[in-house]
């Protein structure tokens, strides 16, 4: 069974939340608020994003300025190598903003696809959001639905460390967790193994794929990869 490998980017790609980062060095301050209605669960994450974008004002030269300096994990790069030397599938879906994903990407040479939210100019230093791959039925409603993208037919792998990890990781068949998404996997019995970084998820993905090609079937591999 081919592995299909769907990876968050902020805060698991990203050593840190790139949107936050650059929401707090360039937005009006009452995105704080904003944010708390979406943490309060009073608002979706599309419209959180929406109205924060607007509070942005910052040329492109100073988010690429900021951009440069992010820290990604150094291991992240070579994962993809090998998931695809192994015959996975990879994408990275976020609900961040292309804006801040593809100069990340492009700086580390990573070569993966990307579904996000996209992030467009509409002045020397404002800004406005598009949500190209919104799902209306999105229980989350989110800019990005990451339970669509989600590959039928395949196993199911996620990696991701928060919030807009939750609903997908209810479909995937088995989740290498960080952050608040551990504690979300253990009280819903979702599969997962907790990683620190992709040190780890390579170690695991290898298992995983030898499992699988050994014809083991789902049920199974999730146990002994687990190591339940």
């Amino acid at each position: 069974m081919k592995i299909d490998i769907t990876i968050d980017f902020d805060g698991t790609v990203t050593l840190g939340d790139v949107t936050q980062l650059v929401l707090e060095r360039f937005a009006d301050p009452k995105w704080l608020e904003v944010e708390a209605e979406w943490v309060a669960g009073r608002i979706g994450s599309r419209e959180c994003l929406a109205r924060q974008a607007a509070l942005l004002s910052a040329s492109p030269g100073e988010i690429d300025a900021l951009l440069d300096a992010v820290e990604i994990d150094p291991v992240f790069p070579r994962f993809v190598q090998e998931a695809h030397a192994l015959g996975a599938t990879t994408k990275i879906v976020s609900d961040g903003f292309d804006r801040f994903i593809e100069p990340i990407l492009a700086r580390i040479g990573a070569k993966i696809s990307l579904l996000s939210n996209r992030l467009i100019l509409t002045g020397s230093r404002s800004w406005r959001a598009e949500f190209p791959h919104v799902d209306r039925d999105c229980s989350s409603e989110s800019g990005v639905c990451k339970c669509a993208s989600v590959a039928a037919g395949k196993f199911r792998l996620l990696i991701g460390d928060g919030r807009s990890d939750f609903c997908v990781a209810q479909e995937a068949d088995l989740v290498f967790a960080k952050g608040e998404l551990i504690e979300f996997c253990r009280e819903q019995n979702i599969p997962y193994r907790p990683i620190a970084s992709f040190r780890e998820a390579r170690v695991y993905l290898l298992e995983l794929s030898k499992r699988l090609a050994r014809g083991a079937s789902s049920d199974s591999s999730l146990e002994q990869v687990q190591g339940a």
